[in-house]
C-alpha cells in the first residue's frame, strides 16, 4: 500500500506533488493537508520531513493516526508535506535518463542537498504562500540539510527551526559491524560494485515487499532474522521493537537509492570529516582543484537547531553528535533520548516514539 493510500485510510487527506529538479530529477512529494478535525485552510503553517537513506515518505506514517509524525503534525493543524529523494520507490524519475541505466544513479547525497532540497523547499513555499517552514530530517535527511545550507546558504532565511533525528555528518567510528565492513573493504566493494553492474542500491520491488513481509510476519518462526538484521546495522533495542509493524515497515523499506550514496558515507567514516564526494586524487583536482575533497561549512548554518541523538545508535557516535554541536553556530538544543537501548531507526518505528521523542519535537515547533 502506498504512503497516500495509507494516509486516506485514516481520514486525512493526501496529495500528490511533482517537482523537477534543475539535473532533471522528477521528485514525488506527498501532502497531508488537513483531516476531518482540521480541514485544508490556506495559511496553515509548514512543516517538511525528509527520510532516511533508503527511506521514504512512508516513514512519517506506517506507525498510524496515533504514532505516525506526520498524523501528529496534522492533528496540531500543521500543513505537513512529505519529501523524497532522488532514486527511491517514489523518485525514480528523469526528463531523460533511464532509471535502468548507469548514468541516472551517478549521484550521492551531496547533489540530493544540493538539488532536491532546494527545489522541494521551493516548490512547497510557493504552492503554501509561506516564505518559511519547519524542517525535520532523520539521518541522511539531515546530511542534506547542512549540505544545502553550506553550499546554498540563502536557504537560512527559509527554515523557521530545523530539527534533526540522528544527526549525521561525522561518522568516525560506527559501532555497527556492517558499516565498518563496508567502509574497511570500500575500494574493494567500489570495484565489485561497477564490475557486477550495480549503481542502483536495494532498489523497491513488489517480490522484495512480499517476501519480506511474509518472513517478518509475527507469525513467522524465523521473524527474528528481520529483527536481528535490522539490529546489526543500527543497534540492538527488542524492547522497542514494533513486531506487529515490522513487516509492513519493511514493506516501505528499503525504498531503494544510488550506491553512490552508501559509498559517500563509508567515506565519511575513512577520512573523519565530513566532505565532498571523493573521487579519487585525480577527478578532485579536475572538480574542486585540491587532491582532497572540500570540507562542508557547518558554520554557514545559523538556522535554530535541535539535535536529538541516542547513545546505543551504531551508526552514529555520540562523540560525533557533540563534536558537530561543537561546530554549528545556532545549536538551539542537544537532546540525549532518554532510553540506553533506542537505536537509529527507533526514530521511525519505536513502540514509545511518540513520549519518547514526538512529544517534544511537537513542543519545539509550537514554540517557534
Amino acid at each position: 500500500m502506498l504512503d497516500v493510500e495509507l494516509i486516506h485510510k485514516y481520514n486525512y487527506y493526501a496529495e500528490v506533488h511533482n517537482v523537477t529538479t534543475k539535473d532533471g530529477y522528477i521528485l514525488e512529494l506527498h501532502r497531508i493537508s488537513g483531516s476531518d478535525r482540521f480541514p485544508p485552510k490556506p495559511g496553515k503553517r509548514v512543516v517538511l520531513l525528509m527520510h532516511c537513506l533508503l527511506g521514504s515518505s512512508a516513514d512519517w506514517v506506517i506507525l498510524g493516526p496515533d504514532l505516525g509524525l506526520g498524523y501528529l503534525l496534522s492533528d496540531q493543524n500543521y500543513d505537513v508535506w512529505l519529501g523524497n529523494a532522488r532514486g527511491n520507490r517514489y523518485s525514480r524519475k528523469h526528463i531523460s535518463l533511464n532509471p535502468d541505466s548507469r548514468d541516472f544513479w551517478l549521484f550521492s547525497w551531496h547533489e540530493i542537498g544540493v538539488y532536491d532540497l532546494p527545489v522541494t523547499i521551493d516548490y512547497v513555499l510557493d504552492h503554501t504562500g509561506q516564505s518559511s517552514l519547519f524542517y525535520c530530517g532523520h539521518s541522511q535527511g539531515a546530511t542534506i540539510f547542512w549540505v544545502m545550507l553550506s553550499e546554498l546558504p540563502e536557504y537560512n532565511s527559509k527554515i523557521i527551526l530545523m530539527q534533526a533525528f540522528a544527526p549525521v555528518a561525522f561518522m568516525t567510528n560506527p559501532r555497527s559491524p556492517v558499516i565498518q565492513a563496508f567502509a574497511q573493504n570500500l575500494q574493494t566493494v567500489e570495484v565489485l560494485f561497477a564490475t557486477m553492474g550495480i549503481f542502483e542500491f536495494m532498489p523497491s520491488s513488489d517480490w522484495l515487499r512480499t517476501s519480506t513481509q511474509l518472513l517478518c510476519s509475527e507469525t513467522n518462526s524465523m521473524a527474528y532474522m528481520c529483527q536481528n538484521a535490522l539490529f546489526l546495522v543500527a543497534g540492538f533495542d527488542s524492547q522497542q521493537m514494533n513486531s506487529s509493524i515490522l513487516p509492513q515497515y519493511l514493506g516501505h523499506m528499503p525504498a531503494g537509492s544510488s550506491a553512490r550514496q552508501g559509498f559517500h558515507y563509508c567515506q565519511l567514516v575513512n577520512s573523519k570529516s565530513f566532505r565532498q564526494y571523493d573521487f579519487g586524487t585525480i577527478e578532485n583536482f579536475r572538480r574542486y582543484h585540491q587532491m582532497n575533497p572540500p570540507d562542508y561549512r557547518l558554520r554557514r548554518t545559523k538556522v535554530p537547531t535541535v539535535l536529538h541523538y541516542s547513545s546505543n545508535d551504531w551508526i552514529l557516535n555520540v562523540t560525533d553528535v557533540e563534536r558537530l554541536a561543537s561546530i554549528l553556530p545556532s545549536v538551539y538544543k542537544t537532546h540525549l533520548i532518554e532510553m540506553e537501548d533506542f537505536n537509529h531507526f527507533d526514530y521511525i518505528i519505536a513502540t514509545d516514539i511518540k513520549d519518547l521523542l514526538y512529544n517534544m519535537v511537537i513542543d519545539f515547533i509550537n514554540k517557534f
